[in-house]
């Protein structure tokens, strides 16, 4: 963006609008929003992944090996697919296990080992046959 006080100071030191926009490379609506009563010494709008980063960084603390493709569908992502998958990358890493820590399975994701696996008791079930007669709708 443009330096506004800059833009400012000229104006007062005489120049006119078109001449500041030519000299500065700006368009000639900047000069005049730098110029409006109120406006700020400074503009930054921010970016969609700024908005987006703490709703991924819920999904990540949840699903750490969760696909962009995946989050994006989670948290509405509208906007480009490269730059919610440079988000994920930079912040992946903070939710991943540790070296030697086994990670639990995750959706079709084979991770850790299958070290700790323990029996899951089961019940009794009586077989018998059954009858035509003993059917009731």
């Amino acid at each position: 963006m443009h330096d506004r006080p800059a833009l400012r100071i000229l104006h007062f030191g005489g120049h006119g609008i078109r001449q500041i926009a030519r000299d500065q490379q700006a368009s000639r609506n900047a000069v005049r929003r730098a110029l409006a009563e109120g406006s700020r010494d400074s503009y930054r709008r921010p970016s969609a992944t700024e908005d987006a980063e703490p709703a991924v960084r819920d999904v990540l603390a949840d699903y750490p090996h969760m696909t962009v493709a995946d989050i994006a569908v989670m948290i509405d992502w509208r906007h480009s697919r490269r730059q919610l998958s440079d988000l994920v990358a930079r912040l992946r890493p903070a939710y991943l296990p540790g070296p030697g820590v086994d990670a639990p399975h995750v959706a079709g994701i084979r991770t850790g080992t299958l070290r700790n696996i323990r029996d899951i008791a089961t019940g009794t079930m009586a077989v018998g046959t059954l009858k035509l007669g003993e059917v009731h709708l």
